[in-house]
């Protein structure tokens, strides 16, 4: 099912669980990889009944360790704490390798805000002052409706390409409404 999705096997972590339910022939089953299981096989024992974690995972240790199929398999893949460390270190490398992309865009819009900010008028004083932003606000929606419609210039618009005029259009007008 995983290659569904996932057709080289790179993100797809096996978790085997129950494994004290069907333990003849898992060894083989987790080390040879036939499905290529890129992240690797983890086996675990499930809580049963009302026991409490602490038990379970002391019950799970004594499995993987006494059980003559269990113990044979490498302790790197067996046990509830081990995939837990494995979880944590693939959500860290995936944060490493987003991060920096995130943190690139959110600086763009910052400094699109800003900038943004940064041509308001900052206080109109007199109805003068009003009246010039405000024919400004107006030349500027003007220009950018002439850069659209007559010259087919979506610059304003770079994250969003696929935006059809008309809509580009109707958003403009909505925002100087």
């Amino acid at each position: 099912m995983s290659q569904k999705v996932d057709k080289n096997g790179e993100r797809t972590l096996a978790v085997v669980t129950k494994a004290d339910r069907a333990p003849e022939g898992l060894l083989e089953k987790v080390t040879a990889d036939d499905v290529n299981i890129g992240l690797g096989y983890v086996c675990v024992r499930n809580r049963i009944g009302d026991e409490s974690y602490k038990e379970a995972r002391k019950e799970e240790a004594d499995l993987f360790e006494t059980h003559p199929l269990l113990s044979k398999i490498d302790k790197s893949m067996v046990g509830i704490p081990v995939l837990a460390q494995k979880l944590v270190q693939i959500q860290a490398t995936i944060i490493a390798r987003c991060l920096p992309e995130i943190v690139r865009k959110i600086n763009e819009k910052l400094n699109a805000s800003i900038s943004e900010l940064n041509r308001m008028p900052k206080t109109l004083s007199s109805v003068g002052e009003a009246l010039t932003t405000f024919m400004g606000i107006v030349g500027s929606a003007k220009e950018s409706l002439n850069k659209i419609i007559v010259r087919g210039e979506y610059d304003e618009y770079l994250e969003d390409k696929n935006m059809h005029c008309t809509a580009r259009l109707v958003e403009m007008l909505n925002q100087y409404s």
